[in-house]
């Protein structure tokens, strides 16, 4: 600010000579010359341009924000002939008023440095300014540059007459604020020698002096300064008071000694401690005192005799003697702080509040005892709001020689600190609880500069070693030097950086640079070993060991890239060139041999080589980049980047246009080519792709591709089309890839304007879809026309053939959106939406009618179906959620069915009202096994969605053909949360139930393992889906696949009785209850079915039960037992039936215990296996089967094997007919069977296998029916 205001007093000289119209030629000259960035003079008004008292009417000066200097009705007094030799001699110079608004902005280059160095030079002034007197009548200052607004009156005056000079000022202030005034009287002459200074300077209370220094309360003060007397024997008193209280007492005394020598003296004191804060008491005291005393010799010798400060806490004291030559006779400095031991705090002008326990210092050096000099300061308990010390030190020692011209001093400084801690924990972590380190300097006579030979720092695991030699400022501080730097575990940093960083790192530089020329020549090399940044991909990269290389210099030419190479693991990068205003020129190159360096599942090669030559204003950019098998792990992107991919660029620099000459990127069936300008102004780009195979995607995707785009304008006003064609377009998805057949093509003409986008069309058509927006605007007014055709739904749902449309208009009116919406289609759908939604999509008030087929969900809930006529009259309003509903949902003559459950819901009607945030629910139902259901109850519509539902069975029939079948009477209650927590409970009777023992047990045909589908279609996947053969639980589950939840069970089935067990000669009454307790994923059924009454029948042997028991144990296949058992000759023969219901097992037991075929025998012919007959050995058999199950390894093997047979089987044909087969193989190649059925017809086959794929096989039967046949077979 000082440096503007002397340039508005150096213009008024030159101003004066203008014309005298209202902007001559001079006064033009000068403000468009003395105007620049960020700053404009305007100069209006002049009179008396060609006389020596020229008037002004008004000078400003202006920034970016505007006027903040005005001075006006200005005159000047001036010396015209004195511009001759260059000075401005302003004799006079007063002002009405000088206002200055506020401080001038800076304006902060915001630009990156040039590459050239600016070089060194001093300083020089255009003319000088010479000011005899100025006046102002009105002084204003703006609030901003005081604290607070200031107005006052300026007289000063200075006169220079026959060897005597005088000041007089007079500074006041006018304004309301508090009082403050500013006189000074000076006066000297020659021939006197006397010097009289008087200075008296006040200000009330809350004046701008002490608040702007802050001081406590900010009193009244007042400071004077008086001395008048000859020079050679002068003394000034000097006084400072605040609130009326002296602070600051003492006088400075100025002699001359009969030797000519200048002696001076100073003996000042007082309490200060008022004027700073009263945490600063303990450190000043009641009394501050500082005396010092010392002399002068004409020789130019000084010698400070004494000097002594002291306070409440400080204690500072010495001396010093410095030759005429300019180095050092002697010095001693010793002190101390914290003279009791208690912290104590320091008044420093940082805003961190520090303090110590103790400090000692020691300086000290005597020419006339030898050269060296020593130095020690210590300190405890330094105490900072960032850090903490316990001790630190700092000594130092050296030499220091004088001689003709060779004067020399030198020294090391030697440091210490011990038990650091850092307030921040990444600090602390980083910085360690130790510190040490070491400078040495050496300054040598007539050189200009120093030399730092050593610099070291070493904490616990880190450390810095270099050194430097400084040149003076003749060379523009010129540094020369090298240093190595060292982190052994980056770890300690890794906080303070934010980020995971480990390893090692070491770093050298060396070099020159000037300082205030800016120029540098540096080289450097940064190692790494292990280095981790917490990014799988770079901590990969940067395993073992990497380096940085680095050589660059700048001067006034420019500045010169010599090296920058990265070498990592398989990762090598260079760059190289120069960097000038005229024009520059740099290389950069990569080559990453095998990304596999990256881990995880990056593969491949990358090679590029950047270049750019020129300057901003006009300049040339080119990439060109290669890859070779990339991967990144995205098996569509993998497959894209497969063999060569290229990159090419090519961009020209015009200011701020950027020309975008060529890109193109080519990679495995993809061509991308881009061109055109890019400019604040406006862009205008284009782009072309071409995607000849979406196969390369791999996965399920099919078909090639097109498109055009263009793109003009800015983001807020600008315009965008696109054009794509595709050709028979695959994704994997059978309804999807249905839907893409043949050729489609899309369109999109969009408008950017502020921000805001307009549709001003948007089609896509295939020979499937048609659809088509439109949109429009005025004024705020936003209008959408949407238009949408599916030619077939049966692509996606085939029981609903036929067109599906949507059209409707979208409205935004700034307030909200206006919908009106009508679909019709197939399977009766014929839906409006029309209404209101919120700006926010918050909130809506909208109407939803119509009708549709539920059969329309069964895509989404495949493999399970649901059919039946759906209405609905729906109100949305308040917030978009299903509790903001009301209205009625009403189904008819639906159908529900689940490839998983036996039986399928039928003729379903039914409604569901919604309304306060619950749906009141009221359906019935058949079931297709016979039975109704009727649902009631409410659920609500919001999470977590609390229900309380009643359903009622009657005479619900449920069967498995094989295994059971029964008739269900009562009701189920679901209560409580659906998302979880809802209790399942409820009382079912069972009415007459039968289950069934099979004959066999039960199995499903094995699957081929590791079958491979290839070339699967959609259609084909969704089938095996369906039937559960992919793998894919979700795919299997569908649509409607469960959630996962568990919800507990109550529920109590009874069946007093009526409830049958039949199969292998059984026939059972049982009766009794089951509890099914435990959750849906762990169901815990208990209870069990007791004997009524029951018989076993086996070849008209009818044994009567003793004992049976059909009991839950945990799943649905219940546990059976049956024992049934007679007496014959004194043994007791049992059957005992026990095990699964799916898979029992039939014993039989005697007492005394004889084998399970005596047992038998005994059992149904009442004598032993040895005494039967041929046909009762063939009933025995039939009887086995019966029981066991068709045959098996048990009972008739050992039958078999007792007849010598190599097959005896007994099967049992759909009309219930029995026949025994039994067959011996009579040669190696020739087996014959023999099959007798229950009415004793036989037949008797014979096979003759020739090779080992053709047989001949011939039969004759007792009906005289025969058979011959040639067979080939083979088996897979």
């Amino acid at each position: 600010m000082k440096r503007v205001l002397a340039l508005a007093l150096c213009t008024l000289p030159f101003a004066a000579v203008a014309q005298q119209d209202d902007r001559g030629y001079l006064t033009a000259l000068l403000e468009d010359n003395l105007s620049g960035a960020g700053r404009k003079i305007t100069i209006t008004g002049f009179e008396g341009a060609l006389s020596s008292q020229a008037r002004i009417a008004e000078l400003t000066i202006a920034d970016d924000t505007g006027i903040w200097l005005t001075l006006r009705e200005v005159v000047l007094d001036w010396n015209r002939s004195a511009l001759l030799a260059g000075r401005v001699s302003v004799n006079t110079l007063t002002a009405a008023e000088i206002i200055v608004a506020r401080a001038p902005q800076t304006t902060a280059d915001s630009s990156l440095p040039a590459p050239e160095a600016s070089g060194f030079a001093l300083p020089e002034l255009p003319v000088s300014v010479n000011i005899g007197k100025v006046a102002a009548e009105r002084i204003a200052l703006g609030e901003s540059l005081l604290g607070q607004p200031f107005e006052g009156r300026l007289d000063a005056a200075l006169s220079l007459n026959g060897g005597e000079g005088e000041t007089v000022l007079t500074l006041e202030r006018t304004d309301s604020g508090p009082d403050g005034r500013v006189a000074l009287t000076a006066s000297y002459a020659n021939d006197t020698q006397v010097l009289a200074i008087d200075l008296d300077a006040s200000e009330a209370a809350d004046g701008i002096a002490t608040t702007l220094l802050g001081l406590p309360g900010a009193p009244a003060v007042e400071l004077t300064v008086k001395g008048e007397g000859p020079i050679s024997d002068y003394a000034a008193d000097i006084r400072l008071a605040s609130d009326g209280d002296e602070r600051l007492t003492g006088r400075v005394e100025v002699g001359t000694t009969e030797a000519g020598a200048t002696q001076f003296a100073a003996d000042l004191g007082g309490d200060l401690a008022p004027l700073f804060l009263p945490a600063y008491a303990e450190f000043f005291g009641p009394n501050v005192r500082l005396s010092a005393s010392g002399l002068r010799e004409v020789t130019g010798r000084l010698s400070l005799e004494q000097f002594d400060l002291r306070t409440k806490a400080l204690e500072l004291g010495g001396a010093l003697v410095i030759a005429a030559d300019g180095l050092p006779e002697s010095f001693v400095l010793k002190g101390q702080l914290g003279l009791d031991g208690t912290p104590v705090l320091l008044p420093l002008t940082t805003e961190q509040r520090t303090s110590l326990t103790h400090a000692d210092l020691a300086l000290s050096f005597d020419a006339a005892q030898g050269s060296g000099w020593t130095g020690t300061v210590t300190m405890t308990g330094l105490d900072r709001a960032d850090f903490t010390a316990r001790t630190a030190q700092l000594t130092g020692g050296g030499q220091i020689s004088r001689g003709q011209g060779a004067g020399r001093a030198d020294g090391t400084l030697d440091f210490t600190a011990e038990g650091l801690a850092a307030t921040d924990p990444a600090l602390a972590k980083a910085l360690g609880t130790a510190l040490a380190g070491s400078v040495s300097f050496a300054w040598q006579e007539g050189r200009d500069g120093l030399d730092l030979p050593k610099l070291s720092l070493t904490g616990a695991d880190y450390g810095f070693d270099g050194s430097l030699s400084i040149a003076g400022l003749a060379t523009g501080l010129t540094v020369t030097g090298q240093g190595e730097a060292r982190l052994d575990d980056l770890s300690r940093i890794a906080d303070l950086a934010g980020q995971p960083l480990a390893g090692r790192a070491v770093a050298q530089l060396s070099g020159e640079g000037a300082l205030l020329a800016g120029s540098f020549d540096v080289t450097g090399r940064v190692q790494g070993t292990d280095l981790r940044a917490g990014i799988a991909e770079v901590d990969n990269l940067l395993s073992g060991a990497s380096t940085i290389d680095l050589s660059v210099r700048r001067d006034e030419t420019g500045t010169l890239l010599r090296q920058l190479d990265v070498v990592a693991n398989s990762l090598t990068a260079k760059a190289s060139g120069s960097l000038a205003s005229t024009g520059s020129d740099i290389r950069a190159d990569l080559a990453f041999t095998d990304l596999a360096a990256l881990g995880g599942a990056y593969r491949g090669a990358l090679t590029g080589t950047a270049r750019f030559t020129g300057t901003p204003e006009a300049g040339t950019a080119t990439l060109d980049a290669r890859g070779n098998a990339l991967a990144i792990g995205v098996p569509e992107v993998d497959q894209l980047l497969r063999g060569d991919s290229v990159i090419s660029l090519e961009a020209g620099l015009a200011g701020d246009q950027v020309d975008l000459r060529k890109l193109t990127v080519n990679a495995a069936s993809l061509d991308l080519a881009a061109r055109g300008t890019l400019n604040p102004a406006g862009h205008d780009l284009n782009a072309d792709l071409n995607f000849r195979d979406l196969s390369a995607l791999g996965g399920g995707y099919r078909g090639a591709m097109t498109a055009h785009a263009q793109f003009k304008g800015t983001p807020e006003q600008g315009s965008l089309t696109a054009t794509a064609r595709g050709t028979a377009l695959r994704i994997g998805q059978a309804e999807a890839d249905r839907l893409l057949a043949g050729e489609t093509q899309l369109v999109a003409d969009l408008a950017l304007r502020g921000g805001r986008i307009q549709i001003n069309k948007a089609s896509l058509a295939n020979p499937q879809l048609r659809a088509d927006a439109t949109g429009a605007i005025e004024g705020s007014r936003r209008q959408i026309d949407l238009r949408a055709e599916l030619l077939n739904l049966a692509l996606l749902l085939p029981e609903f053939p036929g067109r599906l449309s949507v059209n409707g208009t979208a409205v935004d009116d700034g307030a909200g959106y206006q919908l009106d919406l009508a679909g019709q289609g197939p399977g009766q759908i014929n839906a409006t939406v029309k209404g209101r939604v919120a700006q926010d999509f918050k909130s809506a008030d909208l109407a939803l009618a119509g009708a549709a087929q539920a059969g329309l969900a069964n895509a989404f809930i495949d493999p399970r179906a649901v059919s039946g006529g759906l209405r609905f009259d729906l109100r949305l309003r308040g917030p978009l959620q299903p509790s903001a509903l009301s209205g009625r949902v009403t189904l008819s003559n639906g159908r529900a069915s689940d490839p998983s459950l036996p039986y399928v819901l039928e003729n379903i009607a039914g409604t569901a009202d919604l309304a306060g945030g619950r749906a009141t629910l009221a359906f019935t139902s058949g079931i297709s096994t016979g039975g109704t259901v009727t649902l009631s109850g409410t659920v609500g519509t919001a999470a977590p969605y609390d229900a309380n539902l009643t359903t009622a069975l009657q005479q619900v029939q449920l069967k498995d053909p094989q295994l059971y079948q029964t008739r269900l009477n009562g009701q189920v209650t679901v209560r409580g949360a659906l998302l979880g927590g809802a209790v399942i409970g409820g009382d079912i009777v069972l009415n007459e139930t039968e289950l069934k023992i099979p004959s066999t047990s039960f199995g499903a045909a094995a699957g081929l393992d590791e079958l491979r589908h290839v070339a699967e279609s959609g259609d084909v996947r969704a089938t095996r889906a369906r039937a559960g053969l992919t793998g894919d639980a979700a795919a299997e589950a569908g649509g409607g696949s469960a959630s996962g939840r568990a919800y507990p069970l109550d529920l109590r089935i009874s069946a007093p009785q009526r409830v049958f067990v039949r199969g292998r000669g059984l026939d059972a009454e049982l009766g009794g209850e089951f509890r099914v307790q435990g959750t849906t994923a762990n169901v815990v059924p208990s209870g069990a079915l007791n004997l009524v009454r029951g018989r076993l029948d086996i070849l008209g042997k009818r044994l009567t039960l003793s004992e049976a028991l059909l009991q839950l144990e945990g799943d649905f296949d219940p546990y059976l037992r049956v024992l049934a058992s007679t007496e014959s000759d004194g043994i007791i023969s049992s059957v005992q039936i026990e095990g699964r219901a799916t898979e029992p097992k039939v014993s039989f037991v005697s007492q005394p215990e004889l084998p399970e075929e005596e047992v038998l025998a005994r059992l149904l012919f009442g004598r032993d296996l040895t005494s039967l007959s041929a046909f009762q050995a063939a009933q025995l058999a039939s009887a086995v089967a019966t029981l066991a199950g068709k045959g098996g390894d048990g009972l008739v093997g050992k039958l078999r094997k007792g007849f010598g047979l190599d097959d005896l089987d007994i099967s049992t044909d759909a009309e219930g007919d029995t026949s025994l087969k039994a067959g011996k193989y009579i040669s190696k190649n020739t087996y014959t069977e023999v099959e007798v059925d229950q009415d004793g017809k036989a037949k008797i086959s014979l096979n003759l296998d020739l090779t080992d794929t053709l047989t001949i096989r011939g039969a004759a039967g007792a009906d005289g029916e025969t058979s011959l046949g040639i067979f080939k077979e083979k088996d897979y």
